[in-house]
């Protein structure tokens, strides 16, 4: 697979990667080194500030929402790099760490996990245009690169994100849907610890079964919603040109700066 050639290995970050190296269907290639994706970076350690410092950033865009940001903040901050706060989360969705622990011990019978992420997709495609229309346009802006996106785990939301770019500049679906599942390979040890703690504050009266869609990366959260974006608009361009209002300049200065 493409993806796992592009990884550096950081001490707390388990889902850093370059979003580049793969071939478009042109025969062109995605650079390297120019734009990356990660999960949460708040537990860096001084080592991986050095590292991320080698990358030369100069934009991050943070697509948590405003209360993860506040409560794990991100140790690149004041490090001379643009931070972008650009939440795709749908605010109905937005539970505080006490919120949802309470919602796992009253209400446990009635949570459906796999429900709420589809839902959650389907918000980032249809709900979120006009992040996903900034997120192009600063990412078009070659002063702007090399540039991060990240959220959370690196899963869903910079998931989506990425696929869309990759899309969008002409990469094998097959291989921008093994990049998306490979995020299950990054973050799977971590993911089952809070399996464990989920199940705990729950009174395990929430089997493994039913946490494992919250937990993981799945082809039908983000084949639904593409097929749902093919069927309204007929390609991925045409959806960042009329679903997102990307001007078409935007989109050309963006293949510059990403293809080889």
């Amino acid at each position: 697979m493409e993806a796992t050639n592009n990884i550096i290995s950081f001490d707390a970050l388990t889902n850093f990667r370059d979003i580049g190296g793969h071939h478009t269907m042109d025969g062109k290639r995605i650079k390297t080194g120019v734009l990356f994706r990660s999960d949460e970076l708040s537990r860096m350690t001084q080592r991986d500030i050095g590292l991320m410092d080698e990358l030369r950033l100069k934009l991050i865009c943070d697509l948590r929402t405003a209360r993860e940001q506040a409560s794990k903040k991100s140790r690149m901050l004041n490090q001379g790099i643009e931070m972008k706060s650009l939440s795709i989360q749908d605010k109905s969705q937005e539970y505080t760490h006490f919120e949802f622990m309470k919602l796992l011990v009253s209400n446990p019978e009635n949570l459906n996990f796999e429900q709420m992420m589809k839902d959650m997709y389907h918000h980032m495609a249809f709900g979120s245009q006009d992040k996903i229309r900034e997120i192009f346009c600063l990412l078009s802006d070659a002063e702007n690169v090399p540039a991060l996106i990240h959220c959370t785990g690196g899963k869903d939301r910079t998931g989506f994100v990425t696929a869309i770019i990759q899309l969008f500049l002409g990469v094998h679906y097959e291989s921008v849907m093994m990049d998306y599942l490979y995020s299950n390979v990054r973050i799977g040890p971590k993911m089952k610890k809070i399996e464990k703690f989920i199940r705990l504050m729950s009174l395990y009266r929430i089997s493994s079964e039913r946490i494992k869609p919250m937990l993981e990366v799945r082809r039908d959260y983000l084949e639904d919603v593409l097929n749902e974006i093919m069927e309204q608009y007929g390609s991925i361009e045409h959806y960042l040109l009329r679903g997102c209002r990307i001007p078409q300049s935007c989109l050309e200065s963006l293949k510059q700066n990403l293809i080889d």
